[in-house]
């Protein structure tokens, strides 16, 4: 009968000779012979040639020679990376854990863990690890200084850019080292240093959709309409034609170029954060007051912040309890001391982890959990795929579905969210009574200033967009001079912009047949300030197909006329739905040349334009500014789906639950 020397060296010789199935034979063979210390480097050997090809017979060669020398760092190693392969993570991060506790192997240890981790988008735990790594290995790949710079982006820590930096001095021509360094720098508004980066990455991957989507995006920053249809053809015919499952491009980024609320739909599902947690139960919930989270990226003065205030303030505290949960950071002004003042308990969450971030929800005990950023800057999905809460809402940041199975529900109206397109939200849809947007009505409106400070001339027609560039589309903006050229003496006032945007404004604003001078920007003021000089316009002309949302809303609050054009998304709908609210459906358009005319018509009859404003004189008679009316729609809702959620938690087997 062969011996386990002889089984061992019969199954290398046959492996080296190409014959593995052989080799395995003999292996196993050999496993069932008593064995001895000695053999553990033999095994070892063994399980690394098996590694590539079969890495079941590698796992029990590795674990079979660390039954004769237990803890033995590099078999653990070994062992954890076959693990690992075979899909059992859980084994493998108890492999790559135990080696790294014991001398000889801290290096490799360190880097599987890490790696392992972040694979698994654990980053708070991967984070110091690679850290660690590169105190011990300075001279580590380009691959662990970019794993190092996601955790530190997800983790809002400031060497997130070092990281990417020293990545790209490895690995200059890495799309994905390029690409994590413009979103990273894009996402900073320092959308110039952006470019550069980004582009690189899409030249060198073009295939990769969410870097062709953040390029589109940041162009438009700047108005730079070059390529712009070809580029946006590119996006939306790729997103459509993407496999089920495959990761598209980030939501947010086709709200401004895109109206189709079922490609919004697949591009947010392909991007929702994967569920991490069960639902929690709903039957050992207090049957006092409901406890409601409101989480946002920030609470300064911002433009989520500003519509939610008032919300805060008025809730009945006989029934609610109301808790703010700051994702990011936000700075000490007035509208944080406000939001402060408005809640029960003020948490910041910036500086934690995820999962002491999520533990803090967890322990707040959170009926309803409210995420008021969406698929936007700050975000912070993670914590919401963990399931803190029994209830989830999006609600106000962010104008689509959020894709994910764990928010159950989304706020809207039977205008911006009509009950025919649900199949369009993976949330469940909850329709108040006017406009979802609430508004707020203690905002400080600064003295009515004069044209002259502006330049304004003083018997101009003034039409104003206060809208971000990128939402300006070249059709768009083909709407707005067409009015312009049937206006006589009328100009477009914007927003303040890079000077890079202005000119090319500018001189699309001359390709079209407008002189530049008619178009004009306004500075950078206050709050109070920039809703005064609202006062100083005759009509706003809103944006399509992503709509100035808040922006609308402070123009109507000042009591400025508002066009818009109503189309298919959510995005494309809020507007319109504010402005009915505000008693003008008449200014809403359903096609281009409607949207024309209606602006058109407003410069040419005086009258009607005033009965317009005339419906905006006093906001507190105004239906959209009636926050009373509104908390009490809205805390009819929270009701609502309080009860509907205990209703289908009840109706689910128990075993579901």
């Amino acid at each position: 009968m062969a011996s386990a020397d002889s089984l061992l060296k019969d199954a290398r010789r046959e492996l080296m000779a190409g014959r593995r199935l052989a080799a395995t034979a003999f292996v196993e063979q050999a496993l069932g012979k008593k064995l001895e210390a000695t053999h553990a480097g033999v095994l070892f050997d063994l399980g690394n040639l098996f590694a590539e090809a079969d890495a079941v017979t590698a796992r029990a060669l590795f674990a079979r020679a660390l039954r004769l020398v237990p803890g033995h760092a590099g078999l653990l190693v070994n062992l954890g990376v076959q693990q690992e392969r075979l899909g059992d993570t859980a084994a493998a991060e108890r492999s790559f854990r135990d080696a790294l506790a014991r001398p000889g192997a801290e290096i490799a240890a360190l880097s599987n863990l890490a790696h392992l981790l972040f694979a698994q988008q654990r980053f708070g735990e991967a984070l110091p690890l690679f850290e660690r790594l590169i105190s011990v290995a300075p001279d580590a790949p380009a691959e662990v200084w970019n794993n190092l710079g996601v955790c530190q982006k997800s983790l809002r820590h400031p060497g997130a850019e070092a990281s990417f930096k020293r990545a790209l001095a490895l690995a200059p021509e890495s799309p994905q080292i390029l690409a994590n360094l413009g979103f990273l720098l894009a996402g900073q508004r320092r959308y110039d240093e952006a470019r550069s980066p980004l582009e690189r990455a899409r030249s060198l991957d073009p295939g990769r959709l969410q870097v062709a989507a953040q390029c589109l995006e940041l162009k438009l920053q700047f108005a730079d309409w070059e390529d712009f249809e070809q580029r946006r053809r590119h996006v939306v015919d790729s997103l459509a034609s993407a496999a089920p499952g495959t990761q598209t491009l980030a939501p947010f980024a086709l709200l401004a170029i895109c109206d189709d609320p079922g490609l919004q739909l697949k591009a947010a599902r392909s991007f929702a954060w994967p569920a991490l947690g069960p639902v929690p139960s709903l039957a050992d919930r207090d049957a006092g007051r409901l406890r409601l989270g409101f989480a946002a990226s920030t609470f300064h003065d911002h433009p989520v912040p500003r519509l939610v205030a008032g919300v805060l303030e008025q809730l009945d505290r006989d029934r609610f309890q109301v808790f703010a949960y700051e994702l990011d950071a936000s700075a000490h002004d007035a509208m944080r001391a406000r939001i402060e003042r408005a809640v029960d308990s003020y948490v910041e969450l910036g500086t934690l982890a995820s999962e002491q971030a999520v533990a803090r929800l967890c322990a707040d005990r959170i009926d309803l959990l409210f995420d008021l950023s969406g698929h936007t800057t700050g975000a912070r999905p993670e914590l919401f795929a963990a399931r803190p809460a029994p209830i989830q809402v999006n609600y106000v940041g962010y104008a689509g579905t959020m894709g994910a199975a764990y928010f159950d529900y989304i706020i809207g109206d039977a205008f911006a969210t009509p009950e025919s397109g649900q199949r369009d939200f993976a949330e469940t849809l909850v329709l108040l009574e006017g406009c979802y947007l609430p508004s707020d009505s203690q905002r400080e409106i600064a003295a009515r200033p004069s044209r002259d400070e502006y330049a304004l001339p003083e018997h101009a027609f003034v039409y104003t967009s206060q809208a971000a560039p990128y939402k300006i589309l070249p059709e768009m903006f083909d709407l707005w001079m067409r009015v312009l050229a049937q206006v006589e003496q009328s100009l477009l006032w914007l927003r303040p912009m890079p000077d890079e945007a202005k000119a090319n404004l500018r001189a699309q604003a001359e390709r079209r047949g407008i002189g530049a001078e008619r178009l004009m920007f306004a500075p950078q003021e206050s709050p109070a300030r920039y809703l005064a000089r609202f006062r100083l316009a005759n009509v706003y002309l809103d944006t399509y197909p992503f709509g100035s949302h808040t922006t609308v809303n402070d123009a109507l609050y000042a009591g400025l006329p508002v066009v818009t054009l109503a189309g298919r998304s959510m995005a494309a709908r809020s507007s319109a739905s504010q402005v009915i609210a505000a008693g003008m459906p008449e200014l809403v358009a359903d096609a281009h040349s409607a949207y024309v005319d209606i602006a058109v018509g407003l410069a040419r009859d005086r009258a009607r334009l005033r009965d317009s404003a005339s419906k905006l004189a006093e906001p507190a008679r105004c239906r959209l500014f009636d926050s009373r009316a509104y908390v009490r729609c809205f805390e009819a809702a929270l009701e609502w789906m309080w009860s509907d959620a205990r209703a289908r938690a009840a109706s689910r087997p128990r075993d579901a639950r």
